[in-house]
C-alpha cells in the first residue's frame, strides 16, 4: 500500500536518472527522476507516494508543492 508524504529534494543526478528526498521524518528516500511531474530542483518541496522495494524505499507520484 502507498504511503503519503511530504519532503525536500537533496540530490539530482541525470546521469544515473535518480535523485534523493529527505522526508518530514528525516528519512532518504530514492526516485527515478522520470516519477517527477514537472520541474524540480535541489531543495524543491515536494509531495510523494512511497513503495516498498527491494532496496528499501522510494518515492513515486512526485509533484512540487506550491
Amino acid at each position: 500500500m502507498n504511503e503519503y508524504r511530504e519532503g525536500k529534494v537533496v540530490e539530482l543526478n541525470p546521469e544515473t536518472g535518480f535523485g534523493l528526498i529527505i522526508d518530514q521524518n528525516g528519512q532518504d528516500i530514492y526516485f527515478l527522476l522520470s516519477e517527477v511531474s514537472g520541474l524540480i530542483s535541489v531543495d524543491s518541496l515536494v509531495n510523494f507516494d512511497i513503495i516498498k522495494v527491494d532496496q528499501g524505499l522510494m518515492a513515486i507520484n512526485i509533484s512540487l508543492l506550491l
